[in-house]
């Protein structure tokens, strides 16, 4: 069993992300802000009674904790250190704990990398004589390890420079982006498992070389955007919007694989095909449909637009901030702005989604256009008004928000 070690909002969704991939081995231990179960005595928990832990937080962080939680003498099970951003998975125990091994499935489930240094234990103990080989992780999850690893490798070397925004790629100065590009048009059928339409989905991007962090939106036919497997696989992914199409609409879609029978049982001959393709005017369909025994999924990539919103936060304050604001700064995938509007954005809990960059250095205008001109959806930030946030035209679409208290709903877009 694997422990993962929440501790926040942000790593809490992540965990249950992995959790929904790997139900049956793994266990999520959510530190609270209390005497009795913060960080410190979440992690030393997790660590008593796993033989594998995940401590999703910044290593520095992990190491901290890893320290003053663990006491020497106390038996040293493998650790891993998940980062909030997506970008590595890193072992700090030693190979014999399991923990290196856990990182490569960690980077095929996820698409982040995984960092193998070979280093002791942080705090400088050695593995218990009795830790588990590597070979005895799950056995039932091999699909996730290095086989997959090895092929994200082939794919990433055939991709080279010509990849696309969505498997991750520089801005102007090294930013790594990510726009939000991508629509998965679902299927579930009546009797679908809560988690089978995740699983699907993340073994369709992972063997496409996708980035799950470039998900936009899922999409299906009327009727389905309530069922479990669907609410599910949308909450584990930072809680992205579910778009409903008629079965109608559907059936006029251009699909590369229709089904006669789905098209008898559901009106439309195509489901994930067709919804993912509804949901992305103008793009392409880049995974074709995928099955499991009740389910079914297909990627398609929107014809990318950035979008550039210039928000005003007002005073700053959680309950001054105006409806659209709050709209705004969630669908972003980057938050750019000076240290002190960008820290009254994360101070307010739960509003930015798992993944979303903060960035204060530099020139925030520039940057913010040169984000947005890649694709992806960039909220540049001031306190007060913000109607002296000023960008020039460009390949995005702008949207001012001002943060005035006497205007709840912002200017119309």
């Amino acid at each position: 069993m694997i422990g993962l070690v929440a501790l926040g909002a942000s790593g809490r969704l992540l965990a249950e992300e992995i959790h929904a991939a790997w139900p049956d081995t793994t266990r999520i231990h959510q530190a609270r802000v209390s005497a009795c179960f913060g960080p410190t005595e979440a992690l030393a928990y997790a660590l008593d009674r796993h033989d594998l832990v995940v401590c999703i937080a910044p290593v520095a962080v992990t190491v901290r904790l890893y320290a003053d939680g663990l006491p020497p003498g106390r038996r040293r099970p493998g650790l891993v250190s998940l980062d909030l951003d997506l970008r590595y998975a890193v072992p700090l125990t030693r190979r014999d704990t399991g923990a290196e091994e856990l990182a490569v499935e960690l980077a095929a489930l996820l698409g982040v990398r995984a960092v193998l240094t070979g280093t002791p234990a942080p705090a400088g103990g050695d593995a218990p004589a009795d830790a588990p080989p590597a070979s005895g992780l799950r056995q039932t999850d091999r699909r996730h390890g290095d086989q997959q690893h090895g092929a994200r490798q082939h794919r990433d070397q055939h991709h080279g420079d010509q990849q696309h925004g969505d498997r991750t790629r520089p801005a102007e100065g090294g930013l790594p982006t990510q726009p939000r590009s991508l629509v998965v048009g679902v299927g579930a059928g009546a009797r679908a498992e809560q988690t089978e339409v995740i699983r699907l989905l993340l073994d369709a991007l992972r063997d496409a070389g996708l980035s799950r962090g470039s998900v936009a939106r899922l999409a299906t036919v009327t009727g389905k955007a309530d069922h479990p497997a669907v609410r599910w696989a949308a909450f584990c992914l930072g809680s992205v919007p579910v778009d409903e199409h008629p079965a109608d609409v559907l059936a006029t879609v251009a699909v590369p694989n229709p089904s006669d029978l789905v098209g008898a049982a559901v009106g439309t001959p195509s489901v994930a095909e067709a919804a993912a393709l509804a949901s992305a005017p103008g793009g392409e369909l880049v995974v074709a449909k995928r099955k499991s025994a009740l389910a079914t999924v297909a990627v398609a990539r929107s014809a990318v637009r950035g979008r550039l919103a210039l928000v005003g936060l007002g005073p700053g304050e959680p309950d001054l901030l105006v409806p659209r604001a709050a709209a705004e700064l969630r669908r972003a995938h980057s938050v750019v702005g000076p240290v002190e509007a960008v820290g009254a954005v994360e101070s307010i809990a739960g509003l930015l989604r798992p993944g979303t960059r903060r960035i204060t250095a530099g020139d925030h205008a520039r940057t913010a256009v040169d984000l947005a001109s890649l694709g992806q959806a960039v909220a540049l930030v001031a306190l007060g008004d913000g109607t002296g946030l000023a960008v020039p035209p460009g390949p995005y679409d702008v949207h001012r928000v001002p943060g005035l208290p006497g205007h709840p709903q912002g200017d119309p877009a």
